[in-house]
């Protein structure tokens, strides 16, 4: 984040989550703007890690990498990500002084309100990567669900009324966990332990009131859950999430992973440093700078849908560290969420989402703009980002290495140096209350070139809008390849852009689609809609025998008036980006699966996604078919 509005206070999060106003930062333009890009590469230079594990055998030390990782010179050769085993049974943490015997599920209130059964979990498996797309609803409303195996039910009147009794611990494959929507939020921190399976997976489901208001669950002056505090789950990771997806002391560190888990239909909030809870000892404590209010510190299939996730340091972080063959989390899906407001103002290592993975699917989510950090972080395999609304921060889309993995499972997949951006709308505003984004779509890698990104960045099928004017941004970029600047090892390193509508809603800033002023490579293919006022280098690419700027094949509409409208970015039934569009990339990796990766969908607001329907010969350029 590099400049805050002047069309509207800059603002701060309160411990309760609201807004408030900061002093206002003065924009520099024109002369000013380099020394402020400078600054920008450098903040962003140090946007922190993803990777983390349990691997040290001091508590204390291991603890510390849980919270931001540390070095350690373990190696071990990769292997395939290993599958959660397929039992169904967990063990139960061991009961002492203060522990609460799991109660017996009732199916007292089973009338009460509509129930269904639990969707499988299917996501990633038999090497199908992305899973097919699907219309996913824009309705926050959520009703009750019944467990293949148990049913927890929590809130006024139920067999539990508070969070703090449930046997979280001792959830196993086919449970369900029903947390009813009230009018003040629940204030438990959560620890979560299950093996679920693909057809028994685990839910924790919030069901909405007659309004379609999720359950509320806070980490601000939450105590922690009794099963945690009497198996002793806490010790290591008690400031770092209200839900934390950890194993028990008595667990293996080396292969218990925990998996097959669904959160949805929640809102989370409160895991920020501004506040506090009481710890497993009875102590207040505060919560670390990057504490999340999903914290998984290695999970195998874990969906998050129709959340509401705001006002913590990290709103979803998922570990890493590649401390041994299987440390590593898999299969990581976020669907319909609104997430916004996450981070901490005088900091750029928190995220809305932070995510490290052996491949990750983001979906009809609503993101939203991040306090310091950047909207979307990613450094997993096989990113796939397809059909949201982005509203752009430090970044709007930062897709970089591995960090601290050390048994290189997501580095060695055969999709970790590709990515897919498609049907998404993208906004870079200088008028948004925290301000405009100097490089907002960023490909490489931020430390460690060796485990760089290092092939293709495919977009496509994007609705990217720039809003500023030059008075007030002189110029704006689009895509950072590499680390920081010219920093660019691999010559291959590319964007390969298609079917895109690239807006720059005043014409008069400077348009540039390369932030890297000598090295980086953009693809142009088909037919995309770009903006007149473009400056370019079109030098030879170092190393290569290829330019900059590769218009082979490419048929070129400029303008600066799209026909696209400036709140839904409908076409017109007038629009030059009418039946000009493409479905897929030009190529597809053998590991990827090239059905599933074409535009079928698009976004609907406030969440969600449909099926595009082709009106005219063709697509339309853009993230939305004309109506």
């Amino acid at each position: 984040m590099i400049a805050q509005s002047p069309a509207a206070p800059a603002l701060t999060q309160g411990t309760d989550g609201s807004l408030q106003t900061l002093p206002r930062r003065i924009h520099r333009h024109k002369v000013g703007f380099a020394a402020l890009a400078l600054l920008s590469a450098l903040t962003l230079a140090g946007c922190g890690g993803g990777g983390g594990g349990d691997g040290a055998t001091d508590e204390m030390t291991e603890a510390e990498r849980l919270r931001r990782k540390t070095s350690t010179s373990t190696t071990t050769s990769p292997t395939a990500p290993t599958t959660p085993t397929t039992e169904t049974t967990t063990t139960p943490p061991s009961t002492g002084t203060g522990t609460t015997t799991p109660t017996t599920p009732t199916s007292e209130d089973t009338t009460a309100l509509p129930s269904s059964t639990p969707a499988d979990m299917t996501e990633g498996l038999n090497g199908i990567w992305p899973p097919p797309s699907r219309n996913l609803s824009s309705s926050a409303c959520s009703t009750r669900l019944v467990g293949k195996r148990n049913t927890y039910d929590v809130g006024p009147g139920k067999q539990y009324t508070e969070l703090t009794d449930v046997p979280w611990l001792s959830l196993q494959g086919g449970d369900v966990v029903n947390i009813h929507y009230r009018s003040t939020p629940y204030r438990t921190k959560v620890g979560l332990r299950p093996l679920g399976t693909a057809t028994a997976p685990v839910y924790i489901n919030g069901v909405t009131d007659t309004s379609c208001n999720r359950p509320m669950v806070s980490g601000a002056g939450a105590v922690t859950a009794k099963d945690a505090i009497a198996a002793n789950f806490f010790p290591l990771v008690s400031n770092l999430g209200v839900f934390t997806i950890f194993r028990l002391p008595t667990d293996s560190r080396d292969t218990y992973t925990p998996g097959y888990i669904t959160i949805q239909n929640l809102h989370i909030s409160g895991a920020s440093s501004k506040n506090t809870f009481t710890n497993h000892t009875g102590a207040t404590q505060a919560y670390d700078d990057g504490a999340a209010a999903i914290y998984a510190v290695r999970v195998n299939h874990l969906t998050v849908e129709n959340c509401e996730i705001t006002g913590n340091g990290n709103g979803v972080f998922t570990n890493t560290r590649g401390g041994s063959s299987i440390d590593h989390s898999a299969y990581l899906v976020f669907r319909r969420n609104k997430i916004h407001l996450n981070g901490n103002a005088n900091r750029s290592t928190e995220h809305n989402f932070y995510t490290q993975g052996y491949r990750v699917l983001f979906e009809g989510n609503d993101i939203g703009q991040a306090y310091g950090g950047s909207s979307l972080k990613d450094r997993s395999s096989g990113t796939v980002i397809r059909y949201n609304r982005v509203i752009a921060s430090a970044r709007a889309l930062d897709l970089v290495e591995t960090e601290e993995e050390y048994a290189t499972t997501v580095q060695s997949d055969p999709l970790n140096d590709f990515a897919w951006v498609y049907g998404n709308v993208i906004i870079n505003d200088y008028y948004q209350p925290l301000g405009i984004s100097g490089r907002p779509i960023h490909f490489g890698f931020d430390n460690t070139p060796s485990r760089a990104r290092k092939n293709t960045l495919f977009f496509y099928g994007n609705t990217y809008i720039n809003r500023s004017t030059w008075t007030k941004w002189y110029y704006t970029t689009v895509f950072q390849l590499g680390g920081n600047d010219d920093w660019l090892p691999y010559p291959d390193m590319a964007v390969e852009a298609s079917g895109n509508v690239f807006w720059n809603d005043d014409g008069s800033t400077q348009w540039r689609f390369l932030a890297n002023n000598t090295n980086g490579k953009i693809r142009f293919r088909g037919t995309n809609y770009l903006p007149t006022n473009r400056y370019q280098d079109d030098s030879v690419v170092s190393g290569t025998s290829t330019r900059r700027y590769d218009y082979t094949g490419h048929t070129m509409i400029e303008g600066d008036a799209p026909g696209i409208d400036a709140a839904t970015f409908v076409p017109s039934s007038t629009s030059p980006v009418l039946n000009k569009g493409i479905l897929g990339p030009s190529f597809t990796p053998a590991a990827a699966t090239a059905a599933n990766l074409v535009v079928d969908r698009e976004f609907t607001a406030p969440f969600g996604t449909r099926a595009r329907v082709l009106k005219g010969a063709a697509q339309d350029l853009g993230a939305f078919e004309q109506q």
